[in-house]
């Protein structure tokens, strides 16, 4: 792993911690799941995109309510 890979984890390490600090765990959740998903060796179904897409909706929308 050379210094720009490191630093591109860093970064999105960093990233993942302020959305969970600012918008609790259910963002980890969502994230999470997101990442099991799209590593799979055949990748996300419609339905699966589909319903991140909906968590993440639903977050945003329980996000701008408070």
């Amino acid at each position: 792993m050379d210094v720009t890979e490191i630093g591109a984890i860093a970064s999105a390490a960093s990233a993942v911690l302020a959305l969970i600090e600012k918008y609790g765990p259910e963002a980890w959740a969502t994230i999470k799941e997101a990442v099991e998903t799209t590593k799979s060796t055949t990748g996300p179904t419609l339905a699966e995109i589909e319903a991140i897409y909906a968590r993440c909706k639903a977050d945003n929308a329980a996000i701008q309510a408070s």
